[in-house]
């Protein structure tokens, strides 16, 4: 007993404590009993939880041939698939094979503005007060070899091309003001030598800004001499900077509106930069895509929408259309697709998804060129579909003989065993009126299997060959085997039952949910347990108090003892 100490059998010689523990340890059987008991149904729980699972997943594979035509699956095929590729979209695609000849596909309209946005540069001005947009850096730069230096805030652009001139490179470089470019070519006609820009010892990002090092050079100057000109125009607008503070050519921009394919966008030039204006056109609703080419130094769109129909732009309350050179974009027209089926007369439509044109079927238009789509039904598909079901049953079937079998958890459950003997008896059940030929899943090679074997877990077989002859003479009878409007399809029987018995108020889920029967039965275990352990404290408690009292007593008669010794010594 917790909490006292006790000497057990030093007057009377007894091993008390050891007789108290033998005789608690008999009373404790029946707590024993319990918690294995407790154990039993903690397991049984679970291997219902994981039963109720595996039917679940049995009741929704039959639910899928309920509600879905699983026997009218159709596939389709590209003989050339580099030309269009076909999906199944449809219901109930056209069948058949269609000859298709791509004559030309979908394109978008683009609309680029229609000159340079960015105003050109001051030649004869200092490089940082010249209207060139990037900061260029004091130092040296290499031209052939030649070492220049500069400095922007005195030098002028004329006046580094003079110093290149002179510094013999071999070269003669020129601004354009029409374009807005630097030209440099070698002085000798005819000299097809590279030009070599830029050297490792190098500080300056001069021919850098200049888009000299980025330049494609070709034998296009006097007579044949390499030539090699800037990638963009040097007065090239900053997309991030305000707007009121870019130097456009066509002046400033206003705030205001305007419209893109009947979309505003308003625009305020003290808060808003060109990437912020480009952004607002490609969140709002126009079908655009718009982006900055620095290379132009322009706007440029793109339709989201193929076809022919061009962008419009609609000045409102601001020019910024005008100033962006958008109000005379240069604009080039899309293109719709254009094809022909089995021979017939040219189609046209401003996408290259193309669903209307084979009833249930969608071509995905890739290049110009002649293919052939087939649409056909997809046996391997439905085949699939049964397999997978004979799979699901097959483990369904497996899960309960291992519950309710020698050994298992819920060894001969009646309420198991119901389940078992509907799966086992209505899977080759009888349906009649739907089709003359196939009556039960024995006649489309649906089976036990050909071998019977008494100790052997029941398993169903499918026959591929044998239940594909029969998708082949009666499609729609095996339809109405599995499910039917009347619902008397052996998948339909299957699916309520097992839909009963797993919903959250089936018997299963009475069972194991919490607080379920099952929880019901656990506790009832535990209070009996702790019953019995306040029983036993009580019985333990008795036992000590009873030796203890035979302690005393086996004192007291060795004290009697001894004092009617003493008496009959002095008698004697």
């Amino acid at each position: 007993m917790s909490g006292s100490i006790n000497f057990g059998g030093l007057i009377s010689g007894l091993d008390s404590n050891a007789l108290i523990a033998s005789l608690v340890q008999i009373e404790q059987q029946p707590v024993i009993r319990a918690q294995d008991r407790i154990l039993q149904l903690e397991g049984l729980k679970s291997a219902i939880g994981d039963l109720r699972t595996q039917l679940l997943g049995l009741r929704n594979a039959a639910q899928d041939f309920r509600f879905t035509d699983k026997f009218n699956q159709f596939g389709v095929t590209s003989s050339e698939d580099t030309v269009l590729t076909a999906t199944v979209s449809g219901e109930n695609p056209l069948v058949g094979a269609f000859a298709l000849d791509v004559l030309q596909l979908a394109s978008a309209t683009t609309a680029t503005s229609s000159a340079s946005v960015g105003a050109a540069i001051d030649p004869n001005a200092t490089l940082e007060n010249s209207g060139i947009t990037a900061t260029i850096e004091a130092g040296d730069f290499t031209i052939n070899g030649q070492v220049i230096s500069v400095d922007a805030t005195t030098d002028t652009l004329n006046g580094i091309l003079g110093q290149i001139n002179a510094s013999g490179a071999g070269v003669t470089a020129t601004y354009d003001a029409v374009t807005d470019r630097v030209i440099v070519e070698n002085n000798t006609p005819g000299d097809t030598s590279i030009i070599n820009f830029g050297a490792s010892s190098d500080d300056t990002n001069l021919l850098s800004v200049l888009g000299l090092t980025q330049a494609t050079q070709g034998a296009t100057g006097t007579g044949g001499a390499t030539l090699a000109t800037s990638t963009s125009n040097l007065g090239a607008v900053s997309t991030t900077e305000l707007l009121n503070t870019v130097n456009f050519a066509g002046g400033a921009i206003t705030a205001g509106s305007f419209r893109v394919n009947g979309a505003t966008i308003t625009v305020d030039p003290t808060v808003d930069s060109l990437s912020d204006v480009i952004s607002r056109i490609n969140g709002s609703d126009a079908g655009v895509s718009a982006t900055y080419d620095p290379t132009s130094d322009g706007i440029r769109f793109v339709s989201q929408t193929l076809g022919s129909p061009t962008i419009g732009f609609i000045s409102d309350s601001s020019n910024f259309l005008s100033i962006t050179n958008l109000d005379t974009a240069t604009q080039v027209a899309g293109n719709d697709s254009q094809f022909t089926i089995n021979g017939g007369p040219v189609q046209t439509r401003n996408s290259n998804e193309v669903s209307d044109a084979i009833n249930g079927v969608t071509l995905t238009l890739l290049s110009a060129g002649e293919s052939t789509a087939t649409v056909s039904t997809d046996d391997d598909a439905i085949v699939e579909d049964i397999a997978e079901f004979v799979e699901e049953f097959n483990a369904s079937f497996t899960a309960i003989r291992g519950l309710i079998g020698p050994d298992g958890a819920a060894e001969n459950d009646s309420s198991i065993r119901l389940i078992e003997n509907f799966l086992r008896g209505s899977i080759f059940d009888t349906v009649s009126g739907v089709s003359a030929d196939f009556q039960s899943f024995l006649d489309i090679g649906i089976t036990s299997g050909e071998e019977f074997n008494s100790s052997a877990v029941f398993q169903i077989e499918l026959d591929e060959d044998v239940f594909r002859q029969a998708l082949r003479d009666d499609r729609q009878g095996i339809s109405g085997l599995f499910s039917n409007d009347s619902e008397t399809g052996v998948i339909d029987k299957l699916f309520e039952y097992i839909d009963g018995a797993t919903s959250t108020s089936g018997f299963l889920n009475q069972r194991v949910k919490s607080n379920g029967i099952l929880d019901d039965q656990i506790k009832g275990q535990n209070d009996r347990i702790e019953q019995l352990e306040r029983r036993i404290s009580s019985f333990e408690l008795r036992l000590r108090r009873q030796f203890s009292k035979l302690e005393l007593l086996t004192a007291t008669f060795q004290q009697q003892g001894a004092a009617l010794s003493g008496i009959g010594g002095g008698l004697f």
